[in-house]
């Protein structure tokens, strides 16, 4: 699929890529149509990048665009759309919708998606469409901006000097009650894709049966702010997990920023 380039005149105003995410599936597989869709961070911008691709061969659309509904995202403001001009036949295009958002900050919120488009019949046998359309819209998954999208994942080759290099004015300490779990393990594995951090050491691997565990994790939040993890997991007999969350970051606010993700 081809990716687009922010070089582009339109897209510019948005400064410099911070992270872009997995695309996020919003359609069932075999359907009509197939779209996902990756979310490009900025400082200030959201830009959702729609990849979609047109699956019925006596179909063309064209004048592709998504229509968003930000209602459950309040702190993001649409700025701009480009739509897609043409969609043929197992030819993937994309489209774009551009939103504002407060600087520096990880907002996040809930997207519902609508695909908007006009449709022409084509003539299999020639490959021709027709002159006339019809407008019409095909309903999509909802997807959610999450905290971890304003996290990316950087590794340390050393945990210990890392950590003793941040200062421990910056440093962050609580406890968390993480209520009943499966296992020990998906209480790590659930923390861990919550922050959307690199895990450090192997420590991501839990022991079998195991009633304790530390986890390292290193990345870098929205703004270029190295943020270090220690966590500190127990169950007990009922199956109660408890965490320490230890944060050390450049940056204080940052530090308590990812205590407000584990606490919401």
């Amino acid at each position: 699929m081809k990716s687009y380039s922010y070089q582009s005149q339109s897209f510019q105003l948005f400064g410099q890529l911070f992270k872009s995410s997995a695309p996020v599936e919003l359609t069932e597989a075999e359907t009509e149509y197939a779209v996902n869709v990756v979310k490009h961070i900025f400082d200030k911008y959201v830009v959702f990048q729609y990849n979609c691709t047109n699956t019925i061969p006596e179909q063309l659309l064209e004048n592709v665009t998504i229509v968003v509904d930000a209602s459950e995202a309040e702190e993001f403001e649409e700025l701009a759309t480009k739509p897609l001009k043409s969609l043929p036949y197992d030819t993937p295009g994309q489209t774009f919708v551009a939103f504002e958002k407060p600087e520096g900050v990880p907002s996040i919120g809930k997207f519902s998606n609508v695909l908007r488009f006009i449709v022409k019949e084509v003539d299999p046998s020639t490959g021709e469409a027709e002159e006339d359309g019809v407008e019409d819209e095909y309903q999509l998954e909802e997807f959610e901006v999450v905290a971890s999208d304003y996290m990316l994942k950087v590794g340390v080759s050393n945990f210990r000097n890392a950590w003793e290099s941040l200062s421990p004015d910056f440093e962050r300490v609580d406890e968390y009650g993480l209520g009943p779990r499966e296992s020990l393990k998906e209480a790590v594995n659930t923390v861990i894709n919550l922050l959307g951090m690199q895990p450090c050491e192997g420590t991501e691997v839990v022991a079998a049966n195991s009633r304790s565990h530390t986890c390292l994790l290193s990345g870098v939040y929205i703004g270029n702010v190295k943020v270090l993890v220690r966590l500190s997991f127990g169950v007990d007999s009922a199956k109660e997990v408890a965490m320490k969350l230890a944060v050390r970051s450049e940056d204080e606010l940052v530090s308590d920023a990812i205590h407000e993700l584990v606490a919401n």
